[in-house]
């Protein structure tokens, strides 16, 4: 038999699915530790949906309910986290853009197909940003589009610089991730942070890397096992994304 040479692509690996989160299964069985062999880059969240998760440079964060950044504990689990090996492929200096709407209308413009997955990383100066994070999760597992507006909490931070990190996810990969763009936020100092709602953007440099290849870990808990996800609901998938 032939000897195979290794193949080094670009590669996504993910934890658990969007449509597992958005129905109540908030605990996870992989933690940071062993995540981190997957990748150097991504975002995701936290058993009991306690706080958003920032991935940069190798580095994992913990975003609380106020937008402060921790170091993420290596025992900590994810019931969510998508994570790849950065590896810079295509990059644009980008100008002011007044809202996020309009810089995702900007970055899509760069993508060389809507089939496939993109790795996004935004460093740049902002006027402002508008983020969220939340507290854990109430007893039981109602679904999140139930929960949300109760845990989470929003936040303002005006002229500061920092990281957009983020994935954009083909619409008919919509069961296992959100379709279309998904933000993360971190400032230059790693101090504050959260999910993006919006952006005011003064200028910055966007890097792009187009993913093929995908690797997912399903959990492995007896609630993920039992739970139906053949129920389908894009309307919860916008309600937990977008800003109150």
């Amino acid at each position: 038999m032939k000897k195979l040479t290794p193949v080094s692509r670009n590669m996504l690996y993910q934890v658990g699915t969007i449509r597992s989160l958005l129905n109540g299964i908030y605990e996870g069985d992989m933690c940071f530790e062993e995540l981190a062999h997957y990748g150097d880059f991504g975002l995701g969240t936290f058993d009991a949906v306690n706080g958003e998760m920032v991935a940069l440079d190798g580095c994992f964060y913990r975003i609380d309910s106020g937008g402060n950044a921790h170091a993420a504990d290596p025992n900590m689990k994810t019931p969510f986290a998508v994570i790849t090996h950065f590896k810079q492929e295509q990059s644009y200096h980008l100008e002011q853009f007044n809202d996020l709407d309009s810089l995702q209308k900007e970055i899509a413009s760069h993508f060389e197909s809507s089939n496939i997955i993109y790795a996004l990383h935004l460093r740049g100066n902002f006027t402002s940003v508008n983020l969220r994070s939340e507290h854990p999760q109430p007893e039981g597992h109602i679904p999140l589009r139930e929960t949300i507006a109760g845990v989470q909490t929003t936040f303002n931070f005006d002229q500061i610089e920092g990281n957009m990190v983020g994935f954009w996810f083909p619409e008919y990969m919509q069961a296992i991730n959100l379709p279309e763009f998904h933000f993360h936020f971190l400032d230059l100092s790693r101090k504050l942070g959260g999910h993006m709602f919006e952006m005011e953007l003064q200028q910055g440099i966007l890097e792009i890397v187009p993913l093929f290849d995908f690797g997912m870990h399903l959990i492995h808990t007896p609630l993920f096992e039992q739970i139906n996800l053949n129920n389908s609901d894009e309307t919860a998938a916008k309600k937990i994304e977008r800003k109150p």
